[in-house]
């Protein structure tokens, strides 16, 4: 069922200064998954500075009034890097195959696509596990009203792809086989466990977590 799945890396090039520090004001919209998310949140700046070519010197969760992450670090450019990142608006979209010359979106090798209407604000939660042979499976929990829009775009795109696209870029494509819904939206054969839970922390942080620039 699954046909694509990529997560995008960018890897800029740094020169040495000061050490420097940063504090995020942390807004997290479902209490149920509060420490979950927390725990992603970290991993997600951990992974990004390892992206970016930066060591964290010191990274700290702050739970008193207002809840906080730390981060501390060499270089004030990596700091603005993960800033930009952490705090741009995070876009999330379920799309289907359309003719190009009626796509508003268009994948070289993949084809045109469209908004079905399904967004970040119809996923509850995504879980990555591990299937035989260490490849990894996501899974998409949505919605009642996001169950009822991916019931529709199933009944119309049988045989046709659906793809899941994060930050404006096509990470998965599925085929639609049937028009019956399941509990979940499921991506497997991913590479690897490690994968899938990397792109599920991205997801639901990205999601669920909301980083503003502290002035305290």
């Amino acid at each position: 069922m699954k046909k694509l799945f990529s997560i995008l890396l960018i890897f800029p090039v740094l020169s040495a200064c000061a050490a420097t520090s940063v504090t995020y004001d942390i807004t997290i919209d479902d209490e149920n998954l509060k420490d979950e998310l927390i725990v992603a949140a970290t991993k997600v700046i951990e992974r990004r500075m390892q992206n970016i070519g930066e060591e964290i010197l010191e990274l700290d969760i702050q739970k008193e009034d207002i809840l906080q992450i730390y981060v501390k670090a060499k270089e004030q450019a990596a700091l603005d890097i993960l800033s930009d990142e952490l705090t741009s608006t995070f876009d999330f979209q379920i799309m289907e195959e359309a003719p190009e010359i009626e796509a508003e979106k268009i994948v070289d090798g993949h084809g045109g696509f469209s908004p079905t209407g399904i967004t970040g604000e119809d996923v509850i939660i995504l879980e990555a596990s591990e299937e035989s042979g260490g490849k990894g499976r996501v899974a998409i929990t949505l919605t009642k009203e996001g169950r009822e829009k991916i019931a529709e775009v199933f009944r119309n795109n049988i045989g046709k792809n659906i793809g899941i696209f994060v930050r404006g870029q096509l990470v998965s494509k599925l085929l639609v086989q049937t028009d019956e819904l399941k509990d979940h939206i499921i991506i497997t054969d991913i590479p690897s466990y490690e994968l899938a839970k990397v792109f599920t922390d991205d997801v639901n942080v990205g999601l669920h977590v909301l980083f503003i620039l502290s002035t305290k």
